[in-house]
């Protein structure tokens, strides 16, 4: 045994002989070990020297700091429950167990999680909640078996776009942290059923259509005042359209829009002096709303972007243009600035409302804010919501709001009464 794991083993006087024979016979004896609220400050030696057979150990509620650096020579592990102790790390050694599916170390005092945790093909549940962790590493985010990740009670800051690598996952479960947007990426998910966001300073929410169509609770984010319109229709559950049913949504805030008016701020809201802004995507840099005059076109940069992104998209399954599609992407990475490239990276902040058009959206939108009851009692009460359309130009959002008058279905009826009373806005 090497002198790292020597250092982990207890001493001698932690474990009376009665107790450590009965450690030992259960070791050798039974496949699944439940150890909890035994006092355990660390795990026996007899365990990592007879135990390469076991298959699940229960360890809740007991004393442990720290656990053993070859921990990895438990090759059959598969369920790991440690919540409610005082570990302050893992080992990395912790990744050498690939027949792990289930590990739980929820309510210790992690800051972080080791990276070694993304070597693990067969994990489906990862739960450690209620710790001090800031980041989830984007290491972890190749984990394509795991289901369920649940980072719920920590100090998470924000979560990597990479989080799209998780493509196995069904429910993201992140209430109780500081995190100001959800990734964008996270909308390809595609069978991503639940996500609860509940209490965080969330600004807004993703504004590009989920392919899964998942339940999205986000109560008590006080930072949040709108909804992205094209989010909007996906979550609503109700028969009608007015109001527009959605059962978690009483972390709006009262009095956003003042006079039919609604300030945006594009770099995050002055507190003081504007508590009731709406904070756009950060990386929308312009916005335009003109109903009057000529139309604000696109920068430059943003239509390079969106020529780039659609290329991309178009060539994916085309085979007769792989050989085009390599060379085109070669020579945008060789070209291009990297903030464009960090950029495309990301993808569009939003798609235009407009159904015909679905035109990708970087860093220049053209907007309209249109507000809307979203449940029955704030219906009652005249109590409205703002939701933010985002076209890809002026002209696109004048033609929108034109056709829409000229169709008869109950949506396009109810949105016509709302683009003919959209509030006005203020840039702050």
């Amino acid at each position: 045994m090497s002198g790292d794991s020597l250092s982990n083993r207890p001493s001698t006087d932690e474990f009376s002989d009665e107790q450590r024979k009965e450690l030992l016979r259960e070791v050798r004896c039974q496949t699944n070990l439940h150890w909890n609220y035994r006092h355990l400050k660390s795990l026996p030696s007899e365990l990592l020297e007879e135990g390469q057979h076991v298959e699940q150990i229960y360890l809740k509620c007991n004393l442990l700091m720290s656990l053993p650096n070859n921990l990895g020579c438990l090759s059959r592990l598969a369920y790991c429950y440690l919540n409610g102790n005082d570990l302050r790390s893992l080992p990395d050694s912790i990744g050498e167990v690939a027949s792990l599916q289930v590990l739980d170390v929820g309510n210790n005092k992690l800051t972080s999680l080791p990276l070694t945790l993304g070597r693990l093909p067969s994990l489906r549940s990862l739960v450690a909640v209620y710790n001090q962790i800031t980041c989830f590493p984007k290491e972890l985010c190749g984990l394509q078996s795991l289901s369920i990740l649940m980072l719920s009670g920590n100090n998470l800051l924000h979560l990597p776009e990479a989080i799209s690598g998780l493509i196995g996952l069904q429910g993201l479960y992140v209430d109780h942290n500081q995190l100001r947007e959800l990734p964008r990426s996270i909308a390809a998910l595609p069978i991503l059923t639940r996500i609860s966001c509940c209490c965080n300073p969330l600004t807004h929410l993703p504004a590009v259509p989920f392919i899964s169509r998942p339940t999205i609770f986000f109560d008590n984010n006080p930072e949040m005042s709108y909804l992205p319109f094209s989010l909007l229709r996906q979550l609503r559950s109700g028969e009608t359209w007015n109001p527009v049913v959605i059962q978690t949504c009483r972390c709006f805030q009262e009095k956003v829009v003042i006079n039919n008016t609604v300030l945006i701020s594009l770099s995050g809201p002055v507190k003081n002096d504007h508590p009731h802004s709406l904070v756009l995507p950060s990386q929308i840099t312009t916005i335009t709303s003109s109903e009057k005059g000529s139309p604000v076109l696109p920068s430059l940069r943003e239509l390079c972007l969106r020529y780039i992104w659609n290329e991309k998209e178009n060539s994916k399954d085309d085979i007769q243009r792989r050989k085009t599609r390599k060379q085109f992407f070669v020579l945008t990475s060789d070209f291009l600035p990297l903030s464009l490239c960090d950029i495309l990276e990301v993808g569009p902040v939003a798609y235009c409302d407009t159904p015909s058009c679905k035109m990708p959206i970087f860093t220049f939108a053209s907007i309209k804010v249109v507000t809307v009851t979203v449940t029955a009692m704030m219906h009652v009460k005249g109590s409205v919501v703002p939701a933010v359309m985002y076209f890809c130009c002026d002209t696109c959002a004048q033609q929108y709001s034109q056709n829409i008058h000229w169709m008869m279905d109950e949506f396009s009826v109810w949105l016509c009464g709302k683009l003919d009373t959209a509030c006005s806005i203020e840039l702050i």
